[in-house]
């Protein structure tokens, strides 16, 4: 990546990993694992990642950077009972909604 790296966070439903980068692109990749292939590569801070966390649903990881700001990406799929679950809710969702 010809950055440092300042933080991994392995998937916790997927066969994943996000890296966070510092100087010079400040950005997070996501690998699939075992190869190793690059997913994506994300930028939005303007200065090192210092911090990363993964949301307890495993679809979110938030990010803090020496820019002081927090950024929230919704990259992982969060496994299978994550997606029958939004599923769920989001049909309830729509049943109980009413335009007029």
């Amino acid at each position: 990546t010809h950055s440092q790296v300042c933080a991994l966070q392995w998937a916790k439903h997927d066969r994943e990993l996000v890296s966070s980068h510092g100087y010079s692109h400040n950005q997070l990749i996501l690998w699939k694992y075992p190869s190793m292939v690059k997913v994506a590569e994300l930028t939005g801070h303007t200065s090192r990642v210092l911090h990363m966390a993964q949301s307890p649903d495993g679809t979110t990881v938030v990010t803090a950077a020496a820019d002081e700001t927090l950024r929230f990406w919704k990259i992982l799929s969060g496994g299978e009972a994550s997606k029958k679950e939004r599923a769920a809710a989001k049909e309830s969702i729509l049943n109980s909604m009413s335009i007029r």
